[in-house]
């Protein structure tokens, strides 16, 4: 009898500790557009706030805060070095300067805000982004939108990076 209590006791703790374990989506939505009046990609990006807070942790072994009343003075220039090592865009085959611009909070997610100057035309992008990928199975949505021509990619630990052709 107490082999039959303790095979159900084992049972209902393996069905309680699977089916209650989260398995959390990682996904940024970035946004980026061609604005031929200002010779620019104006480039927007929206992570989860704790991703990229761990993120810098990791990196820089030390907590930034971010989006908090604690945030660290250096927090913009730690998320702008971040970037600068895990996010680069080729505009027509040539590397270009991606520039950090500013972040705000929308519930939990960062709302990053980036350009790239002295684009004259548009007729391919490589995106590459590495965001996050040392952490976890992260997926990056892309959306462009170049000379009215709307395309879409999806990055992954698998694909880092791929090239999009107007």
């Amino acid at each position: 009898m107490k082999k039959i209590i303790k095979g159900i006791f084992v049972l209902f703790l393996f069905m309680g500790l699977t089916s209650m374990t989260v398995h959390k989506f990682y996904v940024s939505v970035n946004q980026i557009d061609f604005v031929p009046k200002k010779k620019a990609l104006e480039i927007t990006s929206r992570i989860f706030i704790d991703d990229l807070d761990l993120a810098l942790e990791k990196k820089f072994k030390k907590k930034v805060y971010l989006a908090t009343s604690r945030e660290t003075a250096d927090a913009k220039e730690l998320l702008q070095k971040y970037f600068s090592e895990n996010f680069s865009i080729k505009v027509n085959g040539q590397e270009k300067q991606i520039n950090f611009l500013g972040k705000e909070v929308e519930e939990n997610v960062l709302i990053c805000y980036f350009n790239v100057k002295d684009v004259q035309k548009v007729t391919s992008l490589e995106i590459k982004n590495a965001v996050l990928m040392e952490l976890y199975d992260q997926q990056h949505i892309f959306h462009t939108n170049v000379s009215g021509k709307k395309k879409s990619i999806l990055l992954t630990n698998e694909t880092s990076s791929s090239v999009l052709k107007y």
